[in-house]
């Protein structure tokens, strides 16, 4: 099998030799960079939320602070309904959790070593980029 490719590959080789090389054109670089620049000028950057959005995102917060301003003690839901104290008890998962010292430098190395990432990151594609 590998000998009938050793054959093409020579009846290849010879066949390319034969062939001059084919030259671009005096201004095909001109013609790449202009089709650069054309595919870079259309990836324009769009925000994801508008300023337009923006605006009425903060007119509303804006309108909802005024509102709650001028109208202090009217809600949709009776207070006198809501019974805090006896409806939620919270108890804390973690009271009964104990860590031995090597868990805890564990914890702490990962912790370092995920708050690094995002320097390192920037480092990286200030000095490969």
């Amino acid at each position: 099998m590998e000998e009938q490719f050793k054959k093409q590959d020579e009846l290849v080789k010879n066949l390319m030799k034969g062939l001059p090389l084919e030259q671009p054109s005096p201004d095909f670089t001109q013609k790449v960079m202009q089709q650069v620049l054309k595919r870079a000028a259309q990836n324009v950057y769009r925000p994801l939320i508008s300023k337009e959005a923006w605006w009425i995102i903060a007119a509303m917060f804006i309108g909802g602070i005024v509102w709650l301003y001028f109208n202090p003690g009217s809600s949709l839901i009776p207070a006198d309904s809501i019974t805090w104290e006896q409806d939620i008890t919270f108890k804390n998962p973690l009271d009964d959790l104990q860590l031995s010292k090597t868990a805890v430098y564990a914890i702490g190395f990962m912790a370092l070593f995920l708050f690094q990432i995002p320097f390192l990151k920037r480092l990286m594609e200030k000095r490969y980029v």
